[in-house]
């Protein structure tokens, strides 16, 4: 079900406060990441979803040499403030502004939930990827829509839940093999996320 403001114009009003929730983002992955954002020294890769660049900053600490996509521009300058040697460009997930074959590992956590459906978004991914390049996914799972507020007044941002056996069949369906494919809990063993690895 359709919820809440678009994602272009819900980040424009959260993009100023979406730092100060940076642990609560962290947790979404378990330090998931860290073993394959090790991988990428003097690789091309992409952060799609990038935001205010919690990801892309690590990625670019390892050596990664980052483009950082997003459809906000509002956090696309923060990231830009902390970072300016990331490359960042304004641009939607499902339909992105890259050659084919560009990189060669692309990211993407805590984004796909904005997503109606993931399809178009991992096409996209298999096409701007080299040969047997690698795909990192965090598959968020949101119990209800985050409430937030500011001086406009309160809003939620769209959200879609996606079941992780879904994103698997459809992954596997534009001949990604699946290299990892991890449920993430918590407390009363509630998923939280889906870590998803594919390679082209």
């Amino acid at each position: 079900m359709k919820r809440g403001l678009d994602p272009k114009t819900g980040y424009a009003r959260y993009a100023a406060e979406y730092d100060e929730l940076e642990k609560f983002w962290d947790s979404f992955e378990q330090d998931k990441l860290r073993p394959y954002i090790a991988e990428t020294k003097d690789m091309k890769v992409l952060d799609a979803g990038a935001g205010t660049g919690r990801v892309s900053l690590r990625l670019h600490e390892a050596g990664a040499e980052v483009t950082a996509l997003d459809i906000s521009p509002e956090m696309l300058a923060k990231l830009n403030q902390k970072n300016p040697e990331i490359e960042v460009v304004e641009g939607d997930m499902e339909h992105m502004p890259f050659e084919d074959d560009r990189f060669d590992m692309v990211f993407s956590s805590l984004a796909m939930v904005h997503l109606k459906k993931p399809d178009q978004f991992l096409d996209e991914c298999y096409r701007v990827l080299k040969d047997d390049g690698i795909v990192v996914l965090v598959n968020i799972h949101y119990r209800k829509s985050m409430m937030l507020h500011d001086g406009q007044g309160r809003y939620t941002i769209q959200a879609y839940n996606h079941f992780p056996r879904h994103l698997v069949k459809a992954a596997e369906k534009l001949a990604f093999g699946v290299e990892h494919d991890e449920i993430l809990t918590e407390g009363d063993d509630v998923w939280v996320s889906q870590v998803l690895v594919l390679k082209k």
